[in-house]
């Protein structure tokens, strides 16, 4: 028997940009993103890919994101880590990051540093 994952994509909608839209509902899924669980994280899942950080601008972000990204490499295999500050952690991350992203990265995680 196998488990369905349910991924929720919280990335808005950008007004007047069909591409973008366009693109989130034509992007081919990573193989993280697959549709049917293999079971737990593993290495095997994570090896190649390309993980993103968005830092949300506070001021223990950088100290996280550093250790993340050092596990990431070494234990899962990640392949690259991007990361891409906002100007502020009240503030939404600019379209030009999310193209950034979106057309970069098989996974991308929005961190706090509080």
């Amino acid at each position: 028997m196998s488990k369905l994952i349910q991924l929720f994509n919280p990335t808005p909608v950008l007004s007047g940009d069909p591409d973008f839209a366009s693109a989130l509902s034509t992007r081919p899924q990573s193989s993280f993103a697959q549709s049917e669980a293999s079971g737990p994280l593993s290495s095997s899942r994570l090896k190649g890919m390309v993980v993103g950080f968005i830092d949300n601008a506070k001021p223990n972000f950088r100290f996280l994101v550093e250790d993340l990204s050092s596990i990431l490499s070494a234990r899962y295999g990640v392949a690259q880590v991007l990361v891409r500050q906002k100007r502020a952690a009240s503030l939404a991350a600019p379209e030009p990051m999310l193209h950034e992203l979106l057309h970069s990265c098989d996974l991308v995680i929005a961190g706090s540093g509080d």
